[in-house]
């Protein structure tokens, strides 16, 4: 079974193209319909501790409470292009119960703990160090419940769901629902089929339990169609736990 979900998953990675480039690299979701999301209730777990992550160079991701002063998102989306560099940790705004203008809870980072490694680069070799933990200025209300995490990757072909602030519709939080696990946590990637879409990136991967299996950072076309990339809990776990 892990020879072949890992064959599964080489052929979905060569599937991703980044335009103007000759060769595989993970890619921001590419827009697309309404198809498979539907409105999250902001006040109900596990959405409550899904958040807006907002920078001034990237402009808006999606993150996770996953500990009251602890917020986890893709590192991607706290690169500045222009610089080449980081940004500081005082310049990312995590919002948790953010609908259209109004939110329950807003801080900004006080640090950010990244892979050693983590240099911005952005390859299908680098994907599986797209996290960030965002330590928070202030802790997330006791009414807002940190997302717990999985203990391992889910089971294959396990039923998943996504959620995030999707670029067509930054202002509110939406799920997409009927994603699949299609393997791939053996290359440190969980491969999902997922309507993600722009936005997503730092968002949740949640199992049927509520608990969050991974981080995603990319999507892709593979041969069975769209397909998610994210970064599973265990690549970043021992230093959650810090």
């Amino acid at each position: 079974m892990r020879g072949s979900s890992g064959l599964r998953l080489a052929t979905i990675l060569a599937a991703l193209l980044l335009p103007g480039l000759g060769g595989p690299v993970p890619v921001a979701a590419q827009e697309r319909g309404e198809t498979g999301r539907v409105r999250a209730d902001i006040t109900a777990a596990p959405w409550q501790a899904v958040g807006q992550v907002n920078t001034a160079a990237y402009g808006r991701c999606t993150g996770v409470l996953v500990a009251p002063d602890r917020a986890v998102t893709a590192a991607h989306c706290l690169f500045n292009g222009r610089t080449g560099r980081f940004l500081q940790p005082g310049s990312v705004h995590f919002v948790l119960g953010y609908d259209r203008g109004t939110y329950a809870f807003r801080t900004v980072a006080k640090a950010i703990r990244m892979d050693p490694a983590q240099d911005g680069t952005r390859t299908l070799g680098t994907a599986p160090r797209d996290w960030a933990i965002l330590e928070l200025a202030e802790t997330a209300p006791a009414t807002i419940p940190p997302m717990p995490l999985a203990p391992g990757p889910p089971a294959l072909g396990a039923a998943l769901m996504a959620a995030g602030f999707g670029r067509d519709r930054a202002h509110a939080l939406t799920i997409a629902e009927g994603c699949r696990y299609r393997g791939g946590a053996e290359a440190g990637l969980i491969a999902a089929t997922c309507p993600i879409v722009q936005g997503y990136s730092g968002g949740p991967l949640i199992d049927v339990e509520g608990r969050l299996v991974g981080i995603n950072v990319a999507l892709g076309r593979g041969a069975d169609g769209e397909v998610s990339l994210a970064v599973p809990t265990d690549a970043w776990r021992e230093a959650f736990r810090r």
